[in-house]
Formats: structure tokens, C-alpha cells, sequence
């Protein structure tokens, strides 16, 4: 179902209600008012009556008839009864069918001085009148015509007003509920407009207040995420496409050329050489590749891991690649802090070993490597003296398969630092990377005490 036909439904449920309530409690107190006031007037009726025929001594001769014919208050069907102490039946003005009925009620005046019943369509009260020292009981009964017509006629009234005003909410109701969609509705068709050749539209965020304006915000925000990525992608497939077709290439080249001229075995040799150095490169590659891709896919187990473990395996590993290479390591640690994080033994191995790795290759002098473990972090900082980033390059410098300018005749593809990046995310850790061309490089590595991770 449509979010518009569910608003107006629920819009027009609620107001519905509220207004059948309302309609019911004017009826009902409408009711309760015409009652309180007919019996009001039967009260009032009875006691004229006690005055004027037992006070004036008028129960046994006509001036009761004399006195209905020009009384402008007379009620339809009225009925005047009046019973003695004895409960016996002194005046009526009609045929009397119900005087056992009437009796029954006489008792029920010992808790109050006045008691309302109903007989049929017939409305009544009896009250007590006292005169001389004698107890009188005065039934009063008649049909309230006209108070029951107003209320037939108000029940009309609310009726037709409930149909109407149920007409006029479900009007209302797809009305407001279009009006306060349109927004959306602009936003679906602004969104099917953005294709992946058309990533740079973006959403119109209106006011910038409401949750709607919110909601085109967060949109373009993942759209900003998502161009991102998308570039990315399309530089990583072009980088990682040439990188893997150079090697393949020089080998499909080596292996042709070896089967045309080669004669003897020792340039057969010679050319099979060839070709496994490309394919290693091929290999190296593709692992880098494929480390880069499970870091990615954040499937990864995490567990307690000791920093210091990892960086000493690492050095370790860098160690026996350059073995003219000098590392010194230094620890700067308080008492009290913990050198575990939540994490993975094998990917923080991996990040070290990658900045390692780069700050030897790159450089002839001794890298200092700094572990230093305070207010619930642990840094490890690795600092070389070698050729540095040019400026250019800092921004790209984490995008898989990018190399700076000034790397030219040192083997690698650009992966390393990609990968310590996404394993450093991994972490809830921070990577930072400062370097001055021609003078060195300092790589921080920042993370989080594994007391630290909820």
C-alpha cells in the first residue's frame, strides 16, 4: 500500500473517531439535560398540584379540570396521582391501570424525597407532601413530546454532520498527506535521474531543517561516498589492468621469442628466467591484490592481540629482507598501560610490515621505529630519511595501485599503503603520514587500547 492511501486512511480513522466521540457525548448530554429538565417539570407539576388540590382542600370536586384548561403548561399524557398514608388511591386525573405498580415505588421515598422512574414510553416522579400533619405520596407521569422530537432532530443533525464531516476528512486527508509527501516524491524523481554515468547529480535538500531536508542530505552525502568510490574503482581496474598487462605481456613476449630462436638450452635458460621474474611480479601482484580485497570485505575475526608481538614479527620479516638495513626500536610505555587492542595478530603484522617495507626501501639510512603506549592509545611511529612524498602525491597516496613521481626505478604497485590504511580502519585507528621531499617520512600508526572498545 501506497504511503499516501496509509496516511489518508489513518488520517481519516483518527479524525473520524474524535468526531463520532464528540457526537456522542453532545447526544448523550443532550439526553441527560432533556431528562434532568422534563423531570424538573414534572416536580415542579406535582408540588403546584399538592398545593393547590390538598393544601385548598380540591381532591374531591372539578377544579382540577377547570384548572388544566388554561394552564399553558400542561404535559401530554399527564398524569397526577395522589395516595394517602395508607397508599390508598385518593385522586387521579385518568384511569388508574398501574396503581399496584405506583405503590411498589412509595417505599423507595424513605432514602431520598424524590424518586424518578420510567413505565413505558411514560416518565415519572412520586414525592411526599405533607399537610396538616398528614403524609401524602404525588406521582407525577407524562410523555416529554417535544424535548423527545429535539432530541430525534439533534441525532439528524449529528448524523448527516458525521457523513459530511467523514467526506470532508478523507478529502482532507489525501490532500495533506499529497502535500506533505511531494517532497519525497520529488526526491524519488530526482534519485531515478542519477545513473552511474550521472553520479554528480545530487538531491535538492530544501530547507535544510525538517527530517526530509535531513533525509536528501544523507543522501547526497552517501551519493559524495559512492562518486568517490566509483572513481576509485575506475582508477584501481585502470592500474591494476596495466600493472597486470606489463607483466603478462614481457612474459607472453619472452616465452614467443624463446620458442622462434632460441637453439640451445642455455638461452632457453636464460629466457625461462625471464619469464618466472614476471610472473613473480604477476604473483606479487595479484597477492596484494587479494590481501587488499579480504581486508575490504570486513570479514575478519577480531581478537586480543599484543602490539608489540606484531611489530617485533614485523621487524623481524624486514630485517632478514635488508639485512644491511638498521631498525632501531624504542619503547616509550607507562607502568600501568596495556599494550593488547582488539584486532588481528596477522593484519597488524601486515600494516607494520608494509610502512617498514617502504621506509627501507626508500631509504639507505636506519629507520627509527617508535612504540609508545599512553592515555588509553598506542602509537608505533616509523621515521625515515629518504626520498619523501611530494606534495602532489599526499592526497592520492592511499588509492591502491598509486606510486608517487619520485619513485621511479624502485619496484612496487602501490598496494602497501592501501592495505595498512583499510587494516587501520579495521582497528578504529588512525593512520598519518607527514614527509618533506628529499628529507624523510613519518608514519604513525594510532590505535585504540582493546579497554577502549565497547
Amino acid at each position: 500500500m501506497l504511503i499516501r492511501n496509509r496516511l489518508t486512511i489513518i488520517f481519516t480513522v483518527l479524525a473520524t473517531a474524535i468526531q463520532i466521540t464528540l457526537s456522542l457525548l453532545v447526544w448523550y448530554f443532550y439526553s441527560v439535560y432533556r431528562q434532568e429538565e422534563f423531570y424538573s417539570r414534572l416536580e415542579g407539576k406535582a408540588r403546584v398540584t399538592g398545593r393547590v388540590l390538598i393544601s385548598r382542600r380540591h381532591l374531591h370536586d372539578d377544579f382540577f379540570k377547570n384548572m388544566v384548561r388554561t394552564d399553558l403548561l400542561t404535559i401530554v399524557e399527564e398524569q397526577i396521582s395522589i395516595y394517602d398514608d395508607r397508599r390508598n388511591l385518593v385522586f387521579t386525573n385518568r384511569t388508574l391501570k398501574e396503581s399496584d405498580y405506583y405503590k411498589e415505588k412509595i417505599p423507595l421515598l424513605d432514602r431520598a424525597s424524590l424518586f424518578e422512574f420510567k413505565s413505558g414510553h411514560l416518565e415519572s416522579i412520586v414525592i411526599s407532601y405533607r399537610d396538616r400533619g398528614q403524609l401524602f405520596y404525588i406521582f407525577a407521569s407524562g410523555y416529554d413530546r417535544i424535548g423527545l422530537s429535539k432530541l430525534a432532530t439533534l441525532q439528524q443533525i449529528l448524523l448527516l454532520a458525521n457523513l459530511l464531516g467523514f467526506t470532508l476528512i478523507v478529502l482532507a486527508g489525501w490532500y495533506f498527506s499529497g502535500r506533505v509527501l511531494k517532497p519525497i516524491s520529488r526526491i524519488v524523481d530526482e534519485v531515478e535521474q542519477i545513473t552511474a554515468t550521472h553520479l554528480h547529480k545530487r538531491v535538492n535538500e530544501g530547507n535544510r531543517r525538517d527530517e526530509i531536508a535531513q533525509l536528501a542530505m544523507t543522501f547526497n552525502q552517501m551519493l559524495f561516498r559512492l562518486e568517490d568510490s566509483f572513481v576509485s574503482q575506475r582508477s584501481f581496474v585502470s592500474h591494476a589492468s596495466h600493472e597486470l598487462r606489463t607483466p603478462l605481456t614481457n612474459t607472453l613476449g619472452t616465452l614467443e621469442t624463446s620458442l622462434r630462436y632460441d637453439q640451445n638450452p642455455t638461452d632457453w635458460r636464460d629466457s625461462m628466467e625471464v619469464a618466472v621474474e614476471e610472473l613473480k611480479k604477476v604473483i606479487t601482484l595479484t597477492n596484494g591484490l587479494l590481501g587488499l580485497a579480504k581486508v575490504t570485505d570486513g570479514t575478519v575475526a577480531l581478537t586480543a592481540v599484543q602490539v608489540d608481538d606484531c611489530l617485533l614479527t614485523a621487524i623481524g620479516q624486514v630485517q632478514t629482507k635488508y639485512p644491511s638495513r638498521h631498525l632501531p626500536l624504542q619503547f616509550m610505555t607507562d607502568e600501568d598501560e596495556s599494550l593488547t587492542v582488539k584486532g588481528s595478530a596477522t593484519l597488524l603484522t601486515t600494516a607494520f610490515l608494509n610502512v617498514l617495507d617502504n621506509a627501507c626501501k626508500y631509504s639507505t639510512e636506519p629507520v627509527a621505529v617508535q612504540l609508545k603506549a599512553s592515555d588509553g592509545q598506542i602509537a608505533v611511529t616509523v621515521t625515515d630519511k629518504g626520498r619523501g612524498i611530494a606534495e602532489a602525491d599526499t592526497t592520492h597516496i592511499l588509492n591502491p595501485l598509486y606510486r608517487g613521481k619520485n619513485v621511479e626505478g624502485v619496484p612496487g604497485y602501490g598496494i602497501g599503503l592501501a592495505v595498512t590504511q583499510k587494516i587501520v580502519d579495521l582497528h578504529l585507528g588512525i593512520l598519518q603520514i607527514t614527509s618533506v621531499v628529499n628529507q624523510g617520512t613519518t608514519v604513525s600508526i594510532r590505535l585504540p587500547g582493546n579497554e577502549y572498545i565497547t
